[in-house]
């Protein structure tokens, strides 16, 4: 498996360049809608860059391991506002398969949502749902900050071996300093 890895420093840039095209673009919304757990940083950013403090969350949950999903995404937490006729600036982090935009997008519309714009770090090309805007492609495994320690755990648990972890946390630029730490 091919990793990228990112760091704060990338997504901060990332949001960055998400911020200053969505503002090009004149994109028109009333409210940041982040999917929990992957979407809470970049949609709590993009708060801040695009000066909307109209900030609410929902949860999906799909993936169980790396590259490894459930038979199908899973609303936990609906988002708990009333998106009646809102503009929704939709915020992930990846769009991998696009199955948890999907669910997300379709939960928005079905509570009367009006226009939502889906907007992601990362997409991947296989992915079936496009965001309407996303900073770079990748058919890498993404690890992002706010889950390497997650990731460090899930290549341990998967290795079967403390060699096999070993070789695949530096496979994925993974210190091995943290697999004691996990």
């Amino acid at each position: 498996m091919r990793y990228l890895r990112l760091g704060w420093e990338d997504i901060e840039r990332q949001c960055a360049a998400l911020a200053r095209e969505i503002k090009r673009r004149r994109v028109p919304f009333d409210i940041i809608v982040g999917i929990a757990r992957g979407g809470w940083v970049p949609a709590r950013l993009l708060s801040d860059m695009l000066d909307n403090d109209e900030l609410h969350t929902m949860r999906v949950k799909f993936y169980t391991g790396i590259g490894e999903v459930a038979e199908k995404p899973v609303i936990l937490h609906p988002t708990q506002i009333d998106v009646t006729g809102k503009r929704v600036l939709l915020v992930d982090d990846i769009a991998d398969t696009g199955k948890s935009l999907g669910i997300a997008r379709r939960h928005l519309e079905e509570r009367g949502a009006g226009d939502i714009y889906v907007v992601t770090l990362i997409k991947k090309p296989h992915s079936e749902v496009v965001p309407d805007l996303y900073v770079e492609e990748t058919d890498a495994w993404v690890i992002f900050p706010w889950e390497v320690r997650e990731t460090v755990r899930l290549i341990a648990r998967k290795a079967g071996s403390r060699e096999a972890a070993l070789e695949e946390l530096r496979r994925a630029g993974l210190g091995e300093e943290l697999l004691e730490d996990c």
